[in-house]
């Protein structure tokens, strides 16, 4: 089964510190995880989703409990 699509990752904004983590444990971080600017402040974006395995690391490394996954099966 592809799980392209199937994922959907949400990060709180006002939760995020900005520190990286999820893209340090992430198995494909860079890929899709960056770190912006955005309102003055530095915060995790999701750059492809389609990379995730769902495999939940980055939500259990986030300490502020930034990063939300939602299965879509």
């Amino acid at each position: 089964m592809c799980l392209e699509n199937m994922i959907d990752i949400f990060i709180d904004d006002e939760k995020c510190t900005g520190c990286g983590e999820c893209i340090r444990v992430c198995p494909k971080g860079p890929r899709i995880y960056r770190l912006v600017e955005k309102n003055g402040k530095t915060v995790a974006e999701v750059v492809d989703k389609s990379f995730c395995i769902g495999c939940t690391t980055c939500v259990t490394y986030c300490m502020p409990k930034a990063i939300r996954l939602e299965r879509g099966w």
